[in-house]
């Protein structure tokens, strides 16, 4: 898999073909636009040129992106595809200006020149040429996952469609419609303007580390997904270039062990990386609450109910036993899971003195008196609670009469 710097290095392909087509038809339509006296041809010349300029700004700015880190830059040298993009959008700015001062002066003036249709049959070449290079750069993009040259792929698209409307605009005009071509004109440098400011917007908002709430809600939606995180406490998301660096804080049950968590932090980074396409993401971990069912009293009435049910072994009370389960009875033997359950033997539930002993959050020592026995149960929660030791033992009538004394 292509590292992220050779994935700029790949997508400096999309800028050079750029240049190169831009120079083309840029110098077609304003050699066309200034013979056959076309405004329309003319501004969307000069959107052709800027577009130029503002690939030279994005090729030099893909190519500073790719250094490695330094000890200057220890996050890479990413922005500066953001900030190559900024200057494009200046660039586009002053053009976009220009050219609708120049139109409007020529509308107040009311001059009016004759314009040859010829001119339209540039407008249509430019634009299926532009249209060939949308197709180039959109694939490109989505390859090398590059978000400068995602917008470029869409200038490409706005000049293919403002080439088509120039060349409208040229045959209405030579058939007196001038005031046609001057109003296209105005509408390619909307284009021109809307654009820049598209990718000005775009840029300042990654520069000043803005980032997508919608994109962090969904990586919210996917961890809370993973078992053992009870909560996403917070998210803080950047974007250097199109790399995407995120710090992460999750809540975990606090019983869980250090390695337990890391586990699942590793779970979490891999999860974001193979379907978010994030680039670096440092989790931090945080206790969570004690969950309900481990709260003193709720643990107490629900394992005092469950030494009940399994006692009178009512109907699926093999649901709270463990698989490992191990019960020693009183004549000494030793029964798992399977030869306990099949056993037809059950006791009465009216037990005495019941107390419950924590030794973990998660395990809790049972015991009490049923008859002249003593039963002690070992109980361990892992999502779920569950019995995993049982042991009767016979009262000695010579303990019996010690605890009357």
């Amino acid at each position: 898999m292509p590292t992220p710097a050779e994935n700029l290095r790949l997508a400096k392909r999309g800028p050079i073909v750029n240049i190169i087509a831009y120079l083309t038809i840029s110098a077609a339509k304003l050699i066309a636009g200034y013979t056959l006296n076309s405004s329309s041809l003319i501004a969307d010349g000069f959107n052709n040129l800027s577009d130029i300029l503002g690939n030279i700004a994005l090729l030099i700015g893909l190519h500073l992106a790719s250094k490695p880190a330094d000890a200057e830059h220890r996050f890479g040298h990413w922005k500066i595809e953001d900030l190559a993009s900024l200057i494009t959008s200046f660039i586009m700015f002053i053009v976009g200006f220009q050219v609708l001062s120049q139109t409007i002066q020529k509308i107040i003036s009311g001059s009016h020149t004759t314009i040859d249709p010829e001119g339209a049959i540039v407008g249509v070449i430019s634009a299926i040429i532009m249209y060939g290079v949308y197709v180039h750069n959109k694939r490109l993009s989505q390859k090398v996952k590059s978000s400068a040259l995602v917008a470029a792929a869409k200038d490409n698209l706005s000049d293919a469609v403002t080439s088509i409307g120039t060349s409208v605009a040229i045959v209405a005009a030579s058939f007196n419609f001038v005031i046609i071509d001057r109003l296209a004109a105005i509408v390619i440098t909307y284009f021109i303007l809307r654009t820049a400011y598209d990718i000005f917007m775009e840029s300042t908002f990654s520069l000043s580390d803005g980032f997508d709430g919608k994109e962090l809600k969904k990586y919210k939606e996917a961890i809370l997904k993973i078992p053992k995180v009870t909560a996403v406490k917070s998210q803080r998301g950047r974007s250097y270039g199109s790399n995407i660096y995120l710090d992460i804080v999750v809540e975990m049950n606090p019983d869980l062990s250090v390695y337990e968590s890391h586990e699942i932090t590793e779970q979490i980074e891999t999860l974001l990386s193979q379907e978010f396409s994030v680039y670096d993401t440092d989790v931090h971990v945080e206790p969570a609450a004690i969950p309900e069912d481990e709260i003193w009293e709720n643990v107490y009435k629900k394992l005092y109910k469950d030494e009940k049910i399994i006692l009178s072994k009512i109907p699926d009370y093999e649901e709270l036993i463990a698989d490992n389960f191990t019960l020693i009875d009183d004549d000494g033997k030793t029964y798992s899971k399977e030869e306990m359950t099949s056993r037809k033997k059950h006791c009465m539930s009216n037990f005495d003195d019941f107390q419950m002993i924590s030794i973990s959050q998660k395990t809790k020592l049972i015991t009490y008196t049923l008859g002249h026995k003593s039963h002690t149960s070992i109980w361990r929660r892992k999502e779920e609670w569950h019995l995993i030791f049982h042991q009767i033992t016979p009262i000695s009538d010579n303990s019996n009469i010690e605890a009357k004394d």
